[in-house]
């Protein structure tokens, strides 16, 4: 249900979302619920092949719902597959990105190098499909072992020609910086919302206005007031509250400005322009 704060007359765009494990059961219904609350553009992320054909046929049967196909770093001991199996969705219609993909030594630094080696292919992937990238980037507390493994992959990725975005960054302001230095978009969501998060807020008050991008990681991270619950689409407009009262701005702004720089990221056309 759309909240009461919500311009009804805009639209917002969730541009990271997951299916979860077990898939989606009713996906009429999983749409319906992000439509009614005012969330009717969402892009899908894959987390290894068989994440990324799910979230493809999802979208296939939706005309503002995007996926994007990729390897998880944490998955790529567990589900290994080479990029190039991935070309399989370069002709899919509303294939939009290649990701999530990245570097984690929250939980596995021990594969540190396997990981680099996979995340660079990726990133030639993307560049080879000509999509944008979505990044998946996480250090244990107050590392940044990670963070200086991917400027460096990403560093070569955008003087290529390459564009990205950093999902749920939590990096340093230093970070925020140099990434944004190199045309970085950056990906706010719920943990914005979070009471003991300041490091997150502090950063989304640098975000540049035209590379801010809203996103849910549904089913994960879960904003407040539904904190440990199972997040969805259609619980973003409760980020894009808390987004626009630390920003100083209206929802208004805040909605237009989020979804104007979601298409241009994504690269998806007018309407009456829909992919097909």
């Amino acid at each position: 249900m759309m909240p009461e704060w919500m311009p009804q007359d805009l639209e917002l765009f969730d541009t990271h979302a997951h299916l979860g494990d077990d898939g989606c059961p009713d996906e009429a219904a999983f749409y319906r619920r992000a439509e009614e609350a005012g969330v009717p553009w969402f892009l899908l992320c894959g987390s290894d092949f068989e994440s990324s054909r799910r979230a493809a046929g999802f979208a296939s049967h939706f005309d503002r719902v995007f996926f994007a196909a990729g390897l998880h770093p944490l998955d790529v001991v567990k589900h290994p597959c080479e990029a190039e199996a991935f070309e399989a969705f370069a002709d899919a219609p509303r294939f939009a990105a290649v990701g999530e993909i990245g570097l984690d030594y929250y939980y596995e630094r021990d594969t540190r190098e396997t990981q680099i080696k996979v995340f660079r292919t990726f990133l030639e992937l993307a560049l080879r499909l000509d999509r944008p990238a979505i990044i998946h980037t996480r250090d244990v507390d107050g590392g940044s072992l990670a963070y200086d493994d991917a400027y460096g992959l990403l560093s070569e990725f955008a003087h290529a020609g390459g564009q990205f975005v950093l999902h749920s960054f939590a990096g340093s302001l230093a970070d925020l910086d140099r990434f944004s230095a190199l045309g970085a978009f950056f990906g706010c969501g719920g943990m914005v919302t979070f009471k003991k998060a300041d490091n997150i807020r502090a950063l989304a008050l640098r975000y540049p206005e035209d590379r801010l991008l809203l996103e849910t990681d549904s089913p994960y991270l879960a904003p407040v007031p539904f904190r440990g619950q199972e997040n969805h689409p259609g619980l973003l407009p409760w980020t894009a509250h808390s987004l626009a009262a630390l920003r100083g701005w209206s929802m208004k702004k805040t909605v237009t400005l989020t979804t104007s720089n979601a298409k241009r990221f994504f690269r998806i056309p007018p309407e009456d322009e829909k992919l097909k």
